[in-house]
């Protein structure tokens, strides 16, 4: 069975209505305080959320796994996986698992792809670029993030997303959600993905060989936007990183919520798009890769009546992964676009004032349970002469400032070897993971 905790998606930061009108968490309100009121006001947002997004299946089915080896190169065995996660419905992934991680427990790290034109899990491992047929890109982008996690030495679940990959409807485009709809018309395909990884999760805690209690989240683009969703409801997360991911309302109301029946269905044969500027981008001209998707159904009032007060935001989408490990990534550019630094300030608070409460994770109990605890009690008892009960009161005072950070880098969307360095590390400290190639 699966824990259901935990909740957040989709917010804006641009000026609204919304924050005159007293939604649940308007920054610099309600949700920041001296941390006592958290947890009551955490449900507050959660159930804002699962009203936007629809709630998660009651019906849990067993994962039936299949996991099939399919290659062993370079010190890292891939496993083609698929697995149940709702009746009648298996998602497809690639596992890598390093030679190093064989016979002991090692932290496990989802990676989620970015948007892609059809080539989903297979861009984020190195097999393919943007569309199945095409290259992988070049090792400065960053998207083969499973591969080099899994060099790291982590083990790596890389899933295609619903209507990507091999998800795609037979005859259909990527992410042409009209079949979801017809059998989920109260959910939506945010809700569905999320939901995907946290049966991922299931199936990576099937598996003796992952450390259950470490498991990390990342993606860039699309995948950084979806790891923040899984982070904040599935508390089994240990760590993330989210790297130029939208996080916030500022593109174009119709990306959100398109009107059902807006686009005509796309068929075999039908003559692809003459786009100068995909050529341009992209180096080929590229079929459109979003199909009719409709990212939140339930979003739609608000495109249609954008007076209409959004009931939550973003920055409370991050606040929900609070005290878990949060890291948020972009380039300069997206951080101002987005209008980062806002949500990332009121999202620290609710950080710096954690205070530890039934139901929700212990601050100190998570830092006891990383590697390397031993040798900062080992470096308090003889310094300082601070015993291990002294050092947990200590720790105590930090309670989770330094569990939430932000990070930019020069130029435009992508996750350059800075980008990725800065994420290694913070998954390295937050999952507990020695490397062996680290320096003495």
């Amino acid at each position: 069975m699966i824990a259901l905790s935990g909740a957040a998606a989709a917010g804006a930061l641009l000026p609204s209505p919304a924050d005159a009108q007293g939604k649940p968490g308007a920054p610099g309100k309600t949700h920041s305080g001296d941390g006592s009121a958290w947890p009551a006001h955490r449900k507050k947002i959660e159930r804002a959320w699962l009203d936007l997004l629809g709630e998660f299946p009651s019906e849990i089915p067993p994962l039936k796994p299949v996991m099939r080896k399919v290659a062993h190169e370079n010190g890292i065995t891939r496993h083609h996986v698929s697995f149940q996660t709702e009746p009648g419905d298996r998602v497809t992934a690639w596992l890598l698992v390093p030679d190093s991680a064989k016979g002991k427990k090692t932290p496990a790290i989802i990676c989620i792809h970015s948007t892609t034109f059809g080539s989903g899990k297979d861009s984020v491992v190195g097999l393919a670029g943007r569309r199945p047929q095409d290259p992988p890109t070049e090792p400065y982008q960053g998207r083969a993030a499973a591969l080099e996690l899994s060099r790291h030495g982590y083990i790596t679940l890389s899933i295609d997303l619903l209507g990507d990959g091999e998800r795609v409807e037979p005859g259909g485009r990527v992410m042409d959600t009209r079949a979801f709809y017809k059998r989920h018309p109260e959910w939506s395909y945010v809700g569905k993905n999320t939901w995907d990884i946290m049966r991922s999760v299931d199936f990576l805690q099937t598996l003796d060989f992952v450390d259950h209690k470490q498991i990390g989240c990342t993606g860039w683009s699309l995948g950084g936007h979806t790891a923040v969703f899984a982070a904040a409801f599935e508390e089994r997360i240990t760590a993330t990183v989210s790297n130029g991911g939208v996080l916030d309302w500022h593109r174009p109301s119709q990306h959100w919520a398109r009107k059902p029946g807006s686009w005509e269905p796309w068929k075999k044969g039908d003559p692809q798009n003459n786009s100068a500027e995909a050529q341009r981008r992209f180096g080929f001209d590229a079929p459109t890769n979003s199909g009719p998707v409709i990212y939140i159904k339930k979003y739609r009032r608000y495109v249609d009546d954008p007076k209409l007060p959004v009931p939550v935001d973003f920055d409370e989408l991050m606040m929900m992964v609070a005290p878990r490990p949060l890291l948020v990534i972009s380039s300069e550019w997206e951080f101002y676009s987005h209008r980062l630094m806002p949500k990332c300030l009121e999202t620290a608070k609710v950080y710096m004032n954690w205070v530890d409460a039934p139901g929700l994770p212990g601050v100190v109990r998570a830092r006891q349970e990383r590697a390397g605890y031993d040798r900062t009690m080992a470096y308090y008892d003889f310094h300082h002469r601070i015993k291990p009960d002294k050092l947990a009161a200590n720790l105590a005072a930090i309670g989770a400032g330094d569990c939430f950070g932000w990070f930019t880098f020069a130029g435009g969307h992508g996750f350059p070897p800075v980008a990725r360095r800065h994420a290694f590390a913070w998954l390295d400290r937050w999952l507990g993971f020695e490397p062996a190639s680290d320096l003495a």
